[in-house]
């Protein structure tokens, strides 16, 4: 059953941060059963909204799947977050401890709040193209050699998908997963500005993979807002139905709004299993530009993804006068990973607009473009180019994995001036012949086996390491950036 969670606590969840330190200092006031069981950010959360019921998500252990159930039935309305073996909800600051107390609990984590990483063949014709960033991703070449994403499945998880007539009978279904705003219809535009940018086709406004289907998991509210857990249950839902759609590429233009080391955060352990059943997740990087921890949120932070920054095709189909964005994240993150891996166009990206009544239209009436597109800048539109080129990849080539896969992409991308990450080339990655496996120095998530992508429970780090360290202590928690 789908929580009901108001905006006051919405608001509740992105206020945190702002007075974070200054509660530090306390300890979330779990008894000594529970102790390193409860996330830091719970304990804050209690302390800013002393009565309110906190929205968390709790992880049990192994084969606990009845105790998890009578777990989730004694705190009221809860989802169920199988992925991960964990179910979410709206609990009192008594539950929590309660919860933490149980010994089938591993973990109680706060449900952080997602924001969205935008605003800042020779059967396509591209002759009459209006945009620039398709030649800027090498994609028009990809066309003329037949490549065009057919046959490829790309689910979005965002606030939607509408504008049917851009997708040309390609959207396949659409689900929602949102707690926050019920019902299917992009009512923020977001969702189908990015889909537009994957798979659009009409007029000049064509996408990377204009001839790929598209499945829309809607997570985000009218304002684009989202909850982990629902972003959560929507690749719960991709991995159980990833052979009846062909889902071979998630895209997820969201950032959590918790600066966090991939190994704990519960949104990681859920793209990694989708990764390691075979599933190319691609993120945008997130717009903090070169600040600390800019690059520590969830799920960009995971190396087990493709995160993406930004560049500016200056709207030009010559490349030589492409520049990095300023405000396109990157550096390292707390686990030593540099992000992102590879950059795609993302600044003045016209895309397809769900409405003229949408949040995006009416909040930005100068960006819409024709009265059916929208002009955007932000890694979000970077990381829907890259899902369009990962589309057209496995159309290429059916029988890459996501490693493998990844692993071309990056190896053809050429070097951008000034950056370490390079810069996506879709025509070189769909005709490369690069055997290799990325990933090949990573650590997974220490919920997750990669040999199998399922979840394990046999780590330390849930009971003592990292959540009375140094990390959350005194480094993370100081300089949290919190999504705008």
């Amino acid at each position: 059953m789908n929580r009901i969670v108001t905006r006051k606590l919405l608001l509740g969840l992105t206020l945190v941060a702002a007075l974070v330190v200054l509660a530090l200092a306390a300890s979330p006031g779990v008894s000594a059963k529970g102790e390193g069981k409860v996330h830091p950010a719970v304990g804050v959360y209690e302390q800013q909204h002393p009565g309110q019921k906190v929205p968390v998500i709790v992880r049990v252990k192994k084969g606990a799947h009845q105790a998890a159930s009578q777990l989730s039935a004694s705190v009221g309305a809860s989802e169920d977050l199988s992925l991960i073996d964990a179910f979410a909800a709206a609990v009192s600051p008594a539950d929590v401890e309660r919860l933490a107390s149980d010994p089938d609990v591993r973990m109680v984590s706060l449900d952080a709040v997602m924001t969205a990483s935008g605003g800042k063949s020779d059967s396509v014709d591209h002759s009459a193209l209006a945009t620039a960033y398709p030649f800027a991703a090498a994609a028009v070449s990809a066309w003329d050699a037949g490549v065009t994403g057919e046959g490829v499945t790309v689910a979005v998880i965002d606030s939607g998908i509408s504008g049917a007539d851009d997708f040309q009978g390609r959207l396949a279904a659409k689900f929602d997963f949102s707690s926050l705003d019920k019902g299917p219809a992009d009512r923020n535009g977001h969702g189908t500005y990015v889909a537009g940018i994957i798979a659009g086709r009409t007029g000049g406004y064509v996408g990377i993979a204009p001839e790929a289907s598209l499945l829309s998991l809607k997570v985000t509210d009218r304002q684009g807002a989202a909850l982990a857990s629902d972003v959560i249950q929507a690749l719960q839902w991709a991995v159980d139905h990833k052979d009846e759609y062909g889902i071979r590429v998630v895209n997820i233009s969201l950032t959590s709004s918790i600066a966090d080391s991939y190994r704990q955060d519960p949104l990681d352990a859920a793209v990694e299993q989708a990764w390691f059943h075979g599933i190319a997740v691609v993120v945008a990087a997130g717009n903090y530009g070169g600040q600390d921890f800019a690059v520590d949120h969830a799920p960009a932070n995971d190396p087990y993804v493709i995160s993406v920054g930004a560049f500016a095709d200056q709207g030009t189909a010559d490349t030589a006068d492409d520049r990095p964005a300023d405000w396109s994240g990157r550096g390292l993150t707390v686990d030593g990973y540099a992000k992102p891996e590879v950059l795609a166009p993302g600044q003045d990206i016209v895309a397809t607009l769900s409405s003229q009544g949408s949040f995006l239209a009416k909040a930005l009436p100068q960006a819409v473009v024709d009265g059916r597109y929208l002009r955007l800048s932000g890694t979000s539109s970077s990381a829907a180019v890259v899902s369009g080129v990962m589309a057209l990849m496995f159309q290429q080539d059916p029988g890459l994995t996501p490693d493998q896969a990844k692993f071309r992409l990056v190896r053809s991308a050429p070097p951008m001036d000034g950056w370490q990450a390079p810069r996506v080339d879709a025509y070189a990655a769909v005709f490369s012949t690069a055997a290799g496996q990325a990933n090949q120095d990573a650590g997974p998530s220490d919920l997750i086996d990669p040999a199998t992508g399922q979840i394990i429970y046999d780590s330390v780090l849930w009971q003592s390491v990292l959540w009375r360290s140094v990390l959350w202590r005194s480094v993370l928690w100081s300089s949290v950036l919190w999504a705008k």
